[in-house]
Parts: structure tokens; C-alpha cells; sequence
């Protein structure tokens, strides 16, 4: 097997050896970074970045990725950090408390994986997405930040990565897309995705053609803001400090309910706490979808938070329901977007 060579930041990547992709999807969520590539790899991590000095010792992990940048976008030159768990550990920022436009060279770069020893990739599109497509100096932040040749070390390794589009999507439209494939629409009429995310959470009409008209699409409380409710249980206000939202997240997120390490559960008003969450996020539907409930076909949730939206399903009668891969359903649509 050949070898990748190692070309100059300043040449065009050349070499039978080079990883080739049509396409790239990298979602990078405000909760989960999630990315979809050609060699079929789905991988997710922690949204969480920490910036790093030349002194920190930080090692890699299955859930943790660093970076040090090298040559490319000078913008990056000497930059180092880490994403993922040991980001978190090491009190880094939650994207939802930053510009996701300008965090994205940092959450997408080290998503993209190496297979063996090709190091090299060469990227014709890469996809990405936001909450809203239509706010363009946002996406020109992120297209301007990933398009170009990156030579950067992931987990210690050397890579090339040319860029050569970047494709800045509206949330929802991978997982519609995801929804058709599997057939997840029953009826040929407008239906909708729900996208449950961490900072907000989207709800986007589509038509039996897949249009998405502008007074379809209505933004709802995410798990952001049902964390929020959280923080207020009189357990958690009896502590010597403000409640850490991401905390209360990830105890949401793995079921348990407790505070960190300090044994506080707010389990016993979770059920209040999510019901008023959702309760706010039907009537927020109810009234931005006034026009369309009448035809409106079917509701497909995805997003991180959407298994806990089971009363929505039930108080709807199953006309909205849980995607089963909620989570990736809009990365895996990303990545056929044409």
C-alpha cells in the first residue's frame, strides 16, 4: 500500500494516495458535535471547546480530540485546543454560550478522521448548518474559516485537509431529508420536523414538494432552557453557587437527575419541570402553525432532546413522533445533500 506524501501547505494536495470525498457533513451542535463521512463513520463528542496553552498536557480519549494548528487559515496559526470530554473536564466553554459561526473551524477540523495511514483528504463539499441559513455573514464566517488547505495535528497526528466548498444548510433540511429515505411521512401534504437541539429548538413546515415556506418555520425553547426551569429546583438554589446549566444537561441527558458530584437530585420535579418545557413548546407551535395545523400531515422530532419529548407524541394523538435516530438523523441527511 502506498503511502500518503506530504505536501506543502502552499501546493494543491496531489497524490494517488489522498483520501477523495464528495462529501462531508459536520454538524456541530450546541450540545453534540456530530459528523457523517464517505467511509460510512458516524462520531459524535461533547460541544464543548478548551483552549489550550503550550504548557497544558492534555491526552486524547475516545470521547476527547486535540488540535494544534499549523499552516492554512492564518487566523488559526498556533492555535491549540481540545474538544470533547477532556475540554469539559478542563472547565472549556459549551458552544451554546459562544457564536457557534465562530467556533466552527474548531468544532468541524477535528471531526475529520484519518483512515490508517492516509492523513491527506481532500474534501469537495463540505455541509454544515445553522439555525438560520439566511443570516449569510454568519455562514460566510464559517465558509470563509473551513474553505482552503489545513495542515494541523489531530491527536498527535499530521493532517492535510483541502476544503474545497463549504455548504451552509438551514437545520432541519438534513433530517427532512433522512425522514424521506426511510419513509417516515405517511402522507403526501405538508408535514414538519421538530429539531430539538441544546440552545433553541426549530420547527420547520415542509410541502408535499419540499419547500419550506418562511411563515413555516417558528423557533422553540431547547434544552437550554429546560435546564433553566431545572436550576430553580430549592435543592439546587440551597447551594453556595449558581447551578452549571451543562451539569444539569448532562444529568438530564444520562437519566440520572443529579447534580455533578454533589449528590443533589432534582428527579423528584423533573416530570413538572418537562412538562411545563414541552407544554411551552406545543403552544409555540400551535400559534406559529395556525395556518397549516388544518392539512398538516405528520411531525418527525429529532435532536438530542428528542426522546424526551414523549408527551408531545401522546397529547398530539402519535400525529408528532420520535425519530429512532434522532440524534443523527440530521447529519446523515446532511451528508446526501446535492
Amino acid at each position: 500500500m502506498n503511502r500518503a506524501i506530504e505536501v506543502p501547505i502552499s501546493r494543491q494536495v496531489v497524490a494517488t494516495s489522498v483520501l477523495r470525498w464528495t462529501t462531508f457533513a459536520c454538524d456541530a451542535g450546541n450540545r453534540t458535535i456530530k459528523s457523517f463521512d464517505e467511509m460510512n463513520r458516524l462520531y459524535h463528542t461533547s460541544s464543548i471547546v478548551k483552549f489550550l496553552s503550550e504548557f497544558d498536557e492534555v491526552h486524547p480519549d475516545r470521547q476527547s480530540i486535540i488540535c494544534d494548528y499549523l499552516d492554512g487559515n492564518p487566523d488559526l496559526l498556533n492555535k491549540r485546543w481540545v474538544v470533547g470530554k477532556a475540554a469539559q473536564d478542563l472547565a472549556g466553554e459549551p458552544t451554546f454560550e459562544r457564536e457557534k459561526a465562530e467556533l466552527s473551524p474548531y468544532l468541524v477540523l477535528p471531526m475529520i478522521q484519518p483512515v490508517e495511514e492516509q492523513r491527506q483528504i481532500v474534501i469537495e463539499r463540505l455541509v454544515c448548518c445553522l439555525p438560520n441559513h439566511r443570516q449569510q455573514e454568519k455562514a460566510e464566517v464559517i465558509q470563509k474559516s473551513l474553505t482552503g488547505i489545513h495542515q494541523y495535528h489531530r491527536n498527535h497526528e499530521l493532517m492535510t485537509v483541502q476544503v474545497k466548498a463549504v455548504v451552509v444548510e438551514p437545520e432541519t433540511l438534513g433530517a427532512y431529508r433522512y425522514c424521506m429515505s426511510q419513509q417516515l411521512f405517511q402522507y403526501a401534504r405538508p408535514n414538519g420536523i421538530l429539531d430539538l437541539g441544546g440552545k433553541t429548538g426549530i420547527g420547520q413546515i415542509y410541502t408535499a414538494n419540499g419547500s419550506t415556506p418562511a411563515d413555516g418555520r417558528v423557533i422553540v425553547p431547547g434544552s437550554f432552557d429546560l435546564a433553566l426551569r431545572c436550576s430553580k429546583h430549592p435543592d439546587l438554589q440551597k447551594l453556595d453557587f449558581s447551578p452549571n446549566l451543562t451539569l444539569i444537561m448532562d444529568a438530564i441527558a444520562d437519566g440520572s437527575y443529579v447534580y455533578g458530584t454533589t449528590g443533589v437530585s432534582f428527579a423528584n420535579r423533573f416530570p413538572e419541570y418537562r412538562d411545563s418545557w414541552i407544554a411551552d413548546i406545543r403552544n409555540k407551535l400551535k400559534i406559529g402553525w395556525a395556518k397549516w395545523l388544518s392539512d398538516l400531515g405528520e411531525v418527525v422530532i429529532v435532536g438530542g432532546s428528542a426522546p424526551l419529548a414523549q408527551l408531545l407524541v401522546e397529547a398530539t394523538k402519535k400525529r408528532f413522533k420520535v425519530c429512532d435516530r434522532s440524534q443523527f438523523a440530521n447529519v446523515i441527511g446532511m451528508r446526501t445533500s446535492k
